[in-house]
């Protein structure tokens, strides 16, 4: 037998979950994914239920939930690339000099603030927290110049690449 608080949130959020289920499928290109991504987010839902009654507007607060959470997995899903500990870039091979010096290039082309996000968080092994005191900017910022930097330096590689 449910009791009243159930019902509610039953009655609240249960509709919302086809849309919810979309919306990480779009994302997501994964059903199952998705689907483990709705649960959480009915879970979350669920456990911080006594705050629920703030909401104004179930639906948007929902997807807006849903839409977070599939980056966090699109996050994990993002391949990284570790360097080899035995690699030395104080006597790198001659190709390792070349796609060295290529990137240097590179980032030295980018804007000025974006280059600097780029250095510090690669070649300073800085986080986004120290980048942000550094630049003095919040972190939502480095994020961005990271990203407006990533793609410019990946259109650009990819050009040179069919040059070469």
């Amino acid at each position: 037998m449910m009791n009243k608080e159930a019902k509610q949130f039953t009655a609240d959020y249960l509709p919302l979950q086809p849309a919810m289920q979309r919306m990480a499928e779009h994302l997501l290109g994964n059903e199952q994914e998705a689907a483990d991504v709705v649960q959480d987010c009915f879970v979350s839902l669920w456990n911080d239920r006594e705050k629920l009654n703030k909401v104004v507007n179930r639906e948007a607060w929902c997807i807006t939930m849903v839409k977070r959470r599939c980056v966090d997995v699109l996050r994990k899903r993002r391949p990284t690339v570790y360097i080899d500990e035995r690699m030395s870039l104080a006597d790198p091979t001659p190709e390792e000099d070349s796609r060295l010096k290529l990137a240097m290039e590179l980032i030295d082309q980018l804007p000025e603030r974006q280059a600097q996000a780029v250095r510090m968080k690669h070649f300073d092994a800085a986080d986004t927290q120290h980048i942000a005191r550094a630049m003095n900017i919040n972190e939502g910022n480095v994020y961005t110049l990271l990203s407006r930097a990533y793609t410019t330096l990946k259109e650009r590689i990819l050009q040179y690449e069919k040059v070469y």
